[in-house]
């Protein structure tokens, strides 16, 4: 199974965008409790565009992931 380590320390394992999403939101509940996947994508766009300035895309989780990627938030392990 892919592994994709998280900015700022962590690491998850996806094989699927969604699965990716899923396993992102259930390693920030701690600190980020969320009710649905899309608040919590919202919410990660959110702080992404406060600490980098960067515009992550929510209209689908294939483009949150890419953006996520190309926005160096995770990166494959």
């Amino acid at each position: 199974m892919p592994k994709y380590e998280i900015l700022g320390g962590g690491q998850v394992e996806a094989t699927t965008d969604l699965g990716l999403v899923e396993a992102l939101r259930r390693d920030a509940q701690a600190w980020v409790p969320s009710v649905s996947i899309e608040d919590f994508m919202e919410g990660m766009a959110s702080r992404a565009k406060v600490q980098k300035g960067v515009e992550v895309r929510t209209n689908s989780i294939a483009n949150f992931t890419a953006d996520l990627k190309r926005f160096g938030f995770i990166t494959q392990a």
